[in-house]
């Protein structure tokens, strides 16, 4: 009997045949490798010319990594490789136009494309199954066919494309998504679910939308440069979270409970609506800082502990803890706003809940700044003044001005010294 039939039929009585089944797997074993040609087995294939990779055309598996350096073809076919037991690599490969593999379903390590400057199209219609994808310097690359979408990826990093979309990801929890630098990227649109390493958006296109509406936990976040975000569905950031340089009108994050680090929300100039309804603890610092639409910090209504210190710096009328009951770190608010009343803020807001921090305060009423120390236990003492920077900024910049001739109106002194010179002038055309 045959070894296949052998094992058919000790499939349908194992029960009463281990030791046969056995014996017959193993024949089994032994013959699916002897249909593997022994050319697809080998740890490295280096691939510089077409002619190389023709000859790996014909193995469905190839076990072992692919290596493609200055390749001189302007195609890349993958033939009828459908699994690849190892990474993918193409790297300075400055004549190459397309990637090419119809049967292409798995590779076990990184797809990983670096420096192809005239890579215009990539068409991976079957593939589902990755590590990671490592794309950098694919400076014209604008069509990727991945038809039938990645069910499992570990880590995505795209950089220096010309993609306009981000999409056919269906996974649940990835360790890395950075994509950078990818200026007619338009729209990034995930179902993931967890991050567990980093969240890297940034310099992408400027009118660059993101949606990750079902991200429930990250490690790491970090958007820049985005004219709207949908992280609706985000309840814990375990380190830190930073939102800066973005165009968005509004950031809200209605599930956000904690963060493991720092909350920095900066530079966004354009932001007017800020919400964080849950945010009940921040493991390390929390700086809102140059928001030029922000007038009131009051978008923290149960925030109740910070691990680090206070940084406000902006436009700032008024702000609103009314849950807070500890700052591990110093309070800083340093506002140009003539609205804003120190007083209050230190006495009332700070000064019961710093420990072990200085608590500094500047309005737009005055250049300095008042400044309390308090220890650990909670005792105050009064600190040397200091400077409130946007104040003193803005004074300068206005001394700057007068001192170019550049002020529309005319600087002490100038105005009575003219006068006399013209009160000369006219005494000695009356003398002549």
């Amino acid at each position: 009997m045959k070894p296949a039939a052998v094992l058919s039929v000790l499939g349908a009585l194992a029960g009463c045949c281990a030791g046969r089944l056995a014996r017959a797997a193993d024949d089994s074993n032994d013959t699916d490798h002897a249909e593997i040609q022994p050319k697809c087995f080998k740890q490295n294939y280096y691939i510089n010319a077409a002619g190389d990779m023709r000859d790996l055309h014909d193995c469905q598996i190839i076990s072992g990594n692919i290596v493609i350096k200055g390749y001189d073809s302007d195609s890349l076919d993958l033939g009828s490789i459908s699994h690849i037991k190892g990474s993918l690599s193409v790297a300075n490969a400055s004549s190459l136009l397309r990637i090419e593999g119809v049967e292409l379903a798995t590779i076990d390590g990184t797809f990983a494309l670096d420096t192809l400057t005239s890579l215009t199209s990539i068409s991976l219609p079957k593939l589902e199954s990755i590590d990671t994808i490592q794309w950098k310097v694919l400076p014209i690359l604008s069509a990727v066919n991945l038809d039938k979408g990645i069910k499992r990826i570990n880590s995505v990093v795209m950089s220096d494309t010309s993609l306009t979309g981000f999409s056919g990801f269906n996974v649940e929890s990835l360790k890395t998504l950075n994509i950078n630098n990818n200026r007619f990227l338009e729209r990034i649109d995930s179902s993931v679910k967890e991050i567990t390493d980093t969240l890297l958006i940034a310099a992408n296109a400027r009118n660059l939308q993101v949606s990750l509406s079902d991200l429930t936990w990250a490690n790491t976040i970090t958007i820049k440069d985005t004219s709207s975000l949908n992280l609706d569905s985000l309840q814990v950031v375990e380190n830190s979270a930073q939102f800066i340089n973005n165009r968005f009108s509004e950031l809200k994050l209605p599930k956000l409970k904690s963060t493991g680090m720092t909350l920095s929300v900066i530079n966004n100039k354009q932001v007017r609506a800020v919400e964080f309804p849950s945010l009940a603890e921040v493991g390390g610092g929390l700086m809102i800082i140059d928001n030029d639409q922000i007038s009131r910090i009051d978008f923290f209504p149960v925030l109740r502990a910070i691990g680090g210190a206070i940084e406000f710096q902006g436009n700032i009328d008024a702000s609103g803890f009314k849950q807070l009951k500890v700052v591990k770190g110093s309070a800083i608010i340093k506002s140009t706003s003539t609205q804003f009343d120190c007083n209050r803020w230190m006495k009332e807001e700070v000064s019961g809940v710093v420990r072990g921090g200085k608590i500094e305060c500047g309005s737009g009423a005055s250049r300095s700044t008042e400044v309390l120390l308090v220890d650990e236990s909670g005792d105050i003492t009064t600190g040397t003044p200091g400077v409130n920077s946007g104040v003193a900024d803005g004074d300068h910049a206005r001394k700057t001005l007068v001192q170019n001739g550049s002020s529309g109106s005319t600087p002490p002194g100038v105005g009575f010294a003219a006068v006399l010179l013209g009160f000369g002038v006219s005494w000695l055309a009356m003398q002549l």
